[in-house]
């Protein structure tokens, strides 16, 4: 199951639509004792500090992550690779690879 972090109603719905259309399993993750039940979270930086936790308590349980955010919020795109999540991309491409990401298995040993 892939886990994902996004308080954008737009987005949310993106990622849950597009999952249910790839035959995927998706569940909403909006604390770290979630984290033990998906294979890869992806994480919308908008929830800020929420966010780059979540990324922090992932590297830890390795549990592959990926961060996505505007393209202009520069320090916070930084703060998500800090934090350690394995990909960090602008929105348009986390929109554009998305169903890549939903389609692959998402087992721990895949992680880039």
């Amino acid at each position: 199951m892939i886990g994902y972090h996004c308080r954008d109603l737009i987005f949310a719905t993106k990622i849950r639509s597009t999952a249910d259309a790839l035959g995927a399993a998706v569940c909403v993750v909006n604390n770290e004792s979630k984290l033990a039940q998906v294979s890869r979270l992806l994480v919308d930086l908008d929830t800020g500090e929420t966010a780059l936790a979540l990324i922090r308590a992932a590297k830890a349980a390795d549990v592959p992550t990926v961060a996505f955010g505007s393209h202009v919020a520069v320090d916070l795109l930084q703060q998500a690779k800090e934090a350690g999540a394995d990909s960090v991309l602008p929105r348009s491409a986390f929109v554009n690879q998305l169903p890549e990401m939903l389609s692959h298995d998402g087992t721990k040993d895949t992680k880039k």
